[in-house]
C-alpha cells in the first residue's frame, strides 16, 4: 500500500502538535519546580508584601523639594526620595497641615496620605512624588505644608 502525499503532511503536523504539547508540560513543570523551591528557600519569611512584612531595617530618607502645591496634579505634592539595603516596607504618612501643625502631632488634619512601598533586598534608591489631596481654597486657607510621620509596621 502507497501513502499517499496528503497523508504525509498531517502526520507531520501531529508529531509538531506532539512535540509542542510536550515541550509546554515540561516548562510548566520546571516552573512549579521553582516556585516550590523559591518558597522552600524562603523559610516561611514573610515577603515585603506580606501583612506581616518587617519594617525596613536601615534606610536614609528626606524630602528633597518639600511641599508645594500643584493645582494640576490636585493638591500638595512632596518629593520623597528613599535609599535602602534592607528588605521589607516601608510606610510613611503625609499630611497637609497649617504651619502650626508641623512639629505638633496634636494638630490633626482630614488632608493625609499613606504610602507603603515594599522592598526586596540589596541596595535600592526609590523616589516618589506624593500628592496630598487638596483644594485652592484649602491651600488658600492655610493647608501649605507638610507634616512627614514614618510608619515602622504599616499599622494604624
Amino acid at each position: 500500500m502507497t501513502t499517499s502525499g496528503s497523508d504525509r503532511p498531517d502526520r507531520e503536523r501531529r508529531r509538531t502538535l506532539a512535540v509542542v504539547a510536550a515541550s509546554a508540560v515540561a516548562v510548566l513543570v520546571v516552573g512549579v519546580g521553582v516556585v516550590v523551591a523559591v518558597v522552600a528557600l524562603r523559610g516561611g519569611e514573610p515577603g515585603p508584601l506580606d501583612a506581616e512584612a518587617p519594617p525596613l531595617a536601615h534606610l536614609t530618607f528626606h524630602s528633597t523639594q518639600g511641599c508645594r502645591f500643584d493645582a494640576d496634579r490636585g493638591g500638595l505634592v512632596a518629593h520623597l526620595d528613599l535609599t535602602t539595603r534592607s528588605t521589607g516596607r516601608f510606610t510613611v504618612d503625609l499630611e497637609a497641615v497649617p504651619a502650626a501643625g508641623v512639629g505638633d502631632l496634636d494638630v490633626t488634619t482630614p488632608h493625609a496620605v499613606r504610602l507603603t512601598v515594599p522592598f526586596y533586598g540589596g541596595r535600592a534608591h526609590k523616589q516618589f512624588d506624593v500628592v496630598v489631596p487638596l483644594t485652592r481654597a484649602e491651600y488658600d486657607q492655610g493647608y501649605r505644608k507638610c507634616r512627614y510621620t514614618l510608619n515602622p509596621n504599616g499599622a494604624d
